[in-house]
């Protein structure tokens, strides 16, 4: 593993990105970042030094580039993922466990974006933090400086510490990722990185960080009757030591967070959503298992909730109570508790134990798991995951509508070395095993599952990057019938002319019906996302459908401050007894930014039957601490069609 020194300086930073204090020469430089597709230096290296005072982490960071006027610089928002953007990521693994991380990421413009990952190798782009950021760029490179807190990051104040460290660098131009710690088969993971040494910190100044944003907001609905509603609530924040953090939230107001994205999909299982909400996203990184006990769209409508995640020796933990409704087949109001720790077991392997308690006004819900991540050798690792859920509900007119003890386990043998991996795994759920917090789209299956993939990068041969894959799961039910038997083939290939190509055929059986499924799309100018096209087509059945559908997606940039996304699906079906039908989905998002600080969001999503959702965001950081927000939502879907506008201001002290 490489490793480079960290210099301990008294000195002041400027965040500028000139290298111009003194300090900066005397700083020992980490470099030679290996490409990932050839395995070795890259041609456009990154000279990276890091030096720390009694409050911050100073990283200085210098990008080479013989072409400067190919650099790719377009986010101007924070916080969000640089598609289509050159970047640079810090990461930094301060307790040194090899299984979770912090990202700092800038572009060349010195936009911020930040994300910390758990064992679950997920990152959590909801995990934010205040720290400075400055960029330039220069005839030959661009330069960046960040400054971040030690008080953003769990961590411990002791001498002699070496925590985990890498750098990775997205070069658009020539499609080029590089890791200053390198591993073919797993490149972004906290146990291959490098080292971090020479920080002496037990002389660091702990602050607690706290942080009181309280909002007042105001929603207007133009139904056919005017409704006004005003709101008011309040979030707070601190850390209670330097790994340890909580945060309370009363009467929360998401208004302002962005819409889903629309889909016209043919599934037979519930739809998945991610997270947007900032109070559910901060810790979301230790909640992630191979099968969702805890899925956090489950909450609708909160009163008050706090929670409470950190490091504590060999352990990490997060703890959530929430009060208010939540759904899941059905409305239901109450408390929920969930607490979530994870064992470190010895450099590599982990142990994790969940249990939540729902306790609702008819009845409760309560789950108890246990699952891990075992490695067995370096290639060869073992997962598993066992868990149980105590129902008893009833509806509102005190029916029960469940009463009854489920199970769930899942056992995987995994081996991994590029460009191969194999999974074999058998899984077992209960017909009844839907955990009230929990997102369990099948059940009822007892069966194994098999899963064979094939990745490789070259840059010799005839393709940049080709992927195989073949998949199986055959599942009976207790009663020993078939429940499902899917068969799936995929291939994927990115040529040197940088237009790739990919093909799926798909056979699956899920009780009572056959579902064949073929498609293949086409992708060009694959390393340059503004320019990018993507274009495909898929065929089929769908239980009694027939069906063609066809895609096409263009994002596109007319000038700097307006990125626009733009998707269209076509989907023409033909039905036995209902005859045919045509479904679509137009879809276009774009970004204005009127300065860095002020922009507007839209997202207009039309399908076919009449079915409309437009939404515009119009947000403005008025001042450092003063967030003023002004949305205005349309829906119509035929029965369900309204109007309304809302308000928010946020004031942080």
């Amino acid at each position: 593993m490489p490793s480079v020194q960290a210099l301990k300086v008294d000195a002041p930073l400027t965040v500028d990105g000139v290298l111009d204090e003194a300090f900066w020469k005397d700083t020992p430089v980490a470099t030679d970042l290996i490409d990932q597709r050839t395995h070795q230096p890259a041609e456009q290296q990154t000279l990276v030094r890091v030096a720390y005072s009694r409050t911050h982490l100073y990283v200085a960071v210098e990008c080479l580039d013989d072409d400067m006027t190919e650099i790719h610089a377009a986010e101007r928002r924070e916080d969000r993922v640089f598609t289509g953007d050159d970047w640079v990521e810090i990461h930094f693994d301060p307790p040194h466990t090899h299984r979770s991380k912090y990202a700092f990421f800038s572009n060349p413009l010195g936009t911020r974006a930040d994300a910390n990952e758990g064992p679950s190798g997920v990152f959590n782009y909801g995990w934010s933090a205040e720290w400075e950021l400055e960029a330039k760029l220069l005839e030959d490179r661009w330069v960046f400086e960040m400054k971040i807190p030690f008080s953003v990051m769990n961590y411990q104040r002791k001498d002699g510490q070496i925590w985990g460290f890498n750098v990775t660098r997205c070069l658009r131009r020539t499609d080029t990722t590089s890791f200053w710690s390198f591993n073919p088969t797993e490149y972004y993971k906290p146990r291959h990185f490098g080292h971090l040494t020479g920080l002496n910190l037990a002389d660091t100044v702990f602050k607690r960080l706290w942080e009181f944003t309280p909002y007042v907001s105001t929603r207007t609905d133009f139904d056919g009757d005017t409704d006004t509603f005003f709101k008011t609530g309040l979030d707070v924040s601190l850390r209670l030591t330097p790994s340890i953090t909580t945060a309370w939230t009363l009467n929360p107001d998401f208004g302002q967070i962005e819409s889903d994205d629309d889909t016209i999909e043919l599934r037979d299982t519930e739809r998945f959503l991610p997270e947007k909400r900032l109070f559910f996203r901060e810790g979301d990184e230790l909640m992630r298992m191979p099968h969702r006990l805890y899925y956090s769209r489950r909450f609708t409508d909160i009163t008050a909730g706090a929670k409470a995640s950190g490091n504590w020796n060999e352990y990490n933990f997060t703890f959530l109570n929430i009060q208010g409704e939540m759904v899941h087949d059905g409305t239901y109001e109450g408390n929920s508790s969930v607490f979530r720790l994870l064992h470190n077991v010895k450099e590599r392997s982990s142990l994790v134990y969940y249990v939540a308690d729902s306790e609702f006004t008819g009845g409760h819900s309560r789950v108890v798991s246990a699952d891990g991540y075992l490695f067995l050798t370096d290639a060869w690792r073992y997962s598993f995951q066992l868990s149980g859920a105590d129902d008893r509900l009833s509806d509102h007119w005190r029916h029960v509508t469940k009463n009854r003890f489920d199970y769930l386990g899942d056992s995987t043998l995994i081996y991994a070395t590029y460009p191969w991996e194999f999974n074999l795994g058998y899984r077992a759920i209960s017909e009844g095993f839907n955990p009230m917090l929990g997102y369990i789209p099948r059940r009822n299956i007892f069966g194994p599952a098999f899963l064979a993939r094939y990745g490789h990068d070259s840059s010799t041969r005839w393709y940049k990057r080709l992927l195989l894959s073949y998949g199986l799961q055959d599942y009976d039910t207790e009663a020993g019938t078939t429940a499902l038997r899917d068969h799936s083939v995929n291939a994927s290939v990115i040529f040197p002319k940088d237009f790739g190509f990919w093909a799926a055929r798909h056979e699956d059986y899920h009780a009572p019906y056959h579902n064949p499924h073929t498609s293949v799309g086409l992708q060009l100018f694959v390393s340059d996302y503004w320019k990018s096209w993507e274009a495909s087509w898929a065929g089929g059945r769908f239980e009694t459908t027939d069906y063609n559908e066809l895609r096409l997606a263009k994002p596109f940039k007319p000038f700097e401050r307006l990125p626009i996304r733009y998707e269209f699906t076509i989907r023409f079906e033909d039905k036995p007894l209902l005859g045919s039908d045509i479904v679509w989905l137009n879809r276009i998002v774009f970004d204005y930014y009127f300065t860095d600080d002020m922009w507007l969001k839209s997202s207009l999503q039309h399908r076919g039957h009449g079915v409309r959702n437009l939404s515009l965001i119009y947000g403005w950081k008025v001042r450092k601490h003063i967030n003023w927000y002004i949305v205005f939502n349309e829906v119509d879907h035929g029965e369900d069609a309204g109007r309304s506008v809302f308000t928010k201001v946020t004031y942080t002290f």
